[in-house]
């Protein structure tokens, strides 16, 4: 019975399946990549990337500084290997640049994960492996969007274990945004949050073309409806806007439910029960209601994240322990039409076969079981009515202007004539 837990198959465990992140052909020889986060083995769990300083920061670094991303993941089971990865410099859209290697990397092209430890005092058995990089032998030495690639010997695809979108950032550009208490859009005043930002441009840019810069938004760490892709609306010689009416325009939502799973020898307040089994345990939450027609509360969370933690004297990256969660939200009747998702950093933002939750007509719920390791977890439900469109939270959680958020605002530059978009500057902007 150990073995259960890492030898089910894939359709159990629904860690694969469909997103709106799917790999164009014009990826140069890595058609075979999906270039979003995205785990690729049902047996890489807990994928983890983040400032060495900063545990639930935003995956992004200064170039040519001595920062530092930690990555770490945890493989099911009781097998050492050594991994390899390498670094693929990506345009605003995540599509491969049109670059060689040792255009946009100084020294190896690919470099090992060696560092790893096995689970201590666990019901699952696993192996767990961090990497801190940059490191002396591979480094970036452009900026602009970078995807991480984990495999076992060679780069293919039936050696892949994981990829992981980061930045890096050459800040040249200064960045202001505000969000505005009424939006321009009329009748959203309430329910919506409006971005409305505002580039210096230095002397030596001021005559570029203004499709030259492209702007990308990130509400907290969702990427269904991240702006992407979005050119300046004014130009002026010192100054680019992007003030528009609706494509800067986000729901409020509400504040992020949460989950304490640090412990599994207690039940915190939204958890029914606790199994302890051979192989992992069970843990049953209470059935949660929608919240559309509850006045906003303000609450404190981690905007959808997940921050890997047990007891106080656990070492949670070995001895944190796995269990089958099951969420269930009451809704009746079922939809008509679109799907139910989980929404935040438990299903890796990603709408896709894991994040689905499936209708229970005895109950008359939605419900999903995801497998996860001691910590502390923030999610949302959401409706997502056709593939690769956002999630609509209102229908369950509410939308309100007050809604805590953070904006993560990214500037790229594109040189005429040249063949990458550097990232010339980001901003972290709270709401409120």
């Amino acid at each position: 019975m150990r073995n259960l837990v890492y030898s089910l198959p894939i359709a159990v465990f629904l860690l694969l399946g469909g997103t709106a992140y799917q790999c164009a052909a014009q990826n140069y020889g890595y058609e075979f990549l999906e270039f979003a986060n995205k785990t690729y083995r049902e047996e890489i769990q807990t994928v983890v990337l983040h400032p060495t300083e900063d545990s639930l920061g935003r995956p992004a670094i200064l170039i040519n500084s001595n920062e530092t991303l930690v990555l770490s993941f945890d493989v099911l089971g009781d097998l050492s290997n050594i991994y390899n990865y390498t670094l693929i410099h990506c345009d605003h859209r995540w599509q491969a640049s049109n670059l060689h290697t040792s255009e946009y990397l100084v020294g190896y092209t690919e470099d090992q994960i060696n560092n790893f430890r096995f689970s201590l005092n666990t019901l699952t058995p696993y192996v767990h492996h961090e990497l801190v990089f940059p490191t002396d032998y591979m480094k970036p030495k452009l900026s602009g969007n970078y995807l991480l690639v984990v495999y076992k010997d060679q780069l293919s695809e039936e050696n892949l274990l994981l990829t992981q979108r980061f930045y890096v950032v050459d800040p040249k550009l200064s960045i202001q945004a505000n969000i505005p208490q009424r939006t321009r859009k009329s009748g959203m005043e309430r329910s919506h949050q409006q971005i409305d930002v505002v580039i210096d441009v230095p002397s030596y840019l001021g005559n570029m073309p203004s499709d030259a810069f492209s702007l990308t938004i990130i509400q907290d760490g969702r990427t269904d409806n991240t702006v992407n892709g979005l050119r300046p609306s004014h130009t002026y010689p010192d100054k680019l806007l992007f003030e528009y009416d609706t494509e800067t325009l986000f729901e409020g939502g509400n504040q992020w439910r949460q989950l304490d799973l640090k412990s599994f020898k207690y039940q915190s307040d939204k958890i029914s029960r606790i199994i302890t089994g051979t192989d992992y345990y069970t843990v049953d939450l209470w059935q949660e209601n929608r919240r559309n027609r509850q006045p906003y509360v303000s609450d404190f969370d981690i905007q959808g994240r997940k921050f890997i933690k047990a007891r106080s004297d656990q070492d949670p990256a070995i001895e944190g322990d796995y269990a089958w969660v099951t969420f269930s939200l009451s809704f009746e009747p079922p939809l008509t039409h679109g799907e139910m998702h989980i929404l935040g950093a438990l299903t890796d933002w990603r709408l896709d076969k894991k994040s689905r939750m499936k209708y229970n007509f005895q109950s008359k719920t939605y419900e999903v079981s995801l497998f996860l390791k001691q910590g502390y977890y923030n999610y949302q439900f959401g409706i997502c009515e056709t593939p690769g469109a956002p999630a609509e939270t209102s229908l369950i959680e509410g939308s309100h202007w007050e809604t805590n958020h953070t904006y993560f605002l990214l500037l790229y530059f594109r040189k005429p004539g040249s063949a990458y978009d550097q990232l010339t500057g980001s901003l972290l902007i709270d709401s409120h």
